[in-house]
């Protein structure tokens, strides 16, 4: 139905990731950083980034309250302290988020989502907004580093040969993971992911360039 991208600024230049996102007729930037400031690369920092891709005629669009992989809600949290994504996928606030990307791409924007990390396996953007995304009926691409693309389903592939590499090869797998569909062991990656990467109320890790 619609195809919407993603993108991490990393430490690039500015002129760099106008080159990844103008590269697919991009027209519309949604920052979806809790934090929308970087202590790595300050010329992140939302008025920044703003500013520049005004300049260049994109909009700028900050929805890091809606989507962002920091929530205020406590009860968004698990039990150990780090935030359930899938809470978080049918929360109020972040289905509100997901109901202006659509809006947004039914009034023909070319939308990319923007967050920080390099690489989307490691980014909210991929295991949280994206997978809800694609609920909606959208293609999710990620634009990676050096401007090739990577699909949610090449990316769900290389969470099932992280987590289960042995996967299909029934002699060498664990009996519980054996008895699981690929379905389900997608499903299982993504809950890993979510444990690994997810804001953690306790450690206090990640509390900028989320």
């Amino acid at each position: 139905m619609f195809t919407i991208y993603t993108v991490g600024h990393s430490t690039h230049s500015h002129e760099h990731f106008l080159e990844l996102i103008k590269s697919k007729d991009i027209n519309c930037v949604v920052d979806v950083r809790s934090v929308p400031f970087s202590r790595y690369a300050n010329n992140y920092n939302k008025d920044v980034i703003k500013a520049f891709l005004n300049r260049n005629h994109l909009i700028y669009l900050y929805m890091g309250e809606e989507l962002g992989a920091r929530q205020s809600s406590p009860s968004l949290y698990t039990p150990e302290g780090y935030l359930d994504f899938e809470k978080t996928s049918k929360s109020k606030i972040f289905l509100s988020g997901i109901k202006r990307i659509m809006d947004g791409l039914e009034k023909k924007y070319s939308i990319t989502l923007m967050c920080t990390e390099k690489d989307p396996i490691e980014c909210h953007r991929a295991i949280l907004v994206a997978k809800e995304l694609i609920k909606n009926g959208c293609t999710v691409i990620h634009i990676m580093d050096n401007g090739q693309t990577q699909t949610q389903d090449q990316l769900e592939q290389r969470m099932l040969d992280h987590y289960f590499p042995n996967w299909g090869q029934q002699s060498l797998f664990e009996e519980v993971e054996s008895n699981l569909s690929r379905d389900e062991l997608i499903l299982k990656a993504y809950q890993l992911k979510n444990k690994e990467i997810g804001y953690s109320l306790n450690s206090g890790q990640k509390e900028v360039d989320l």
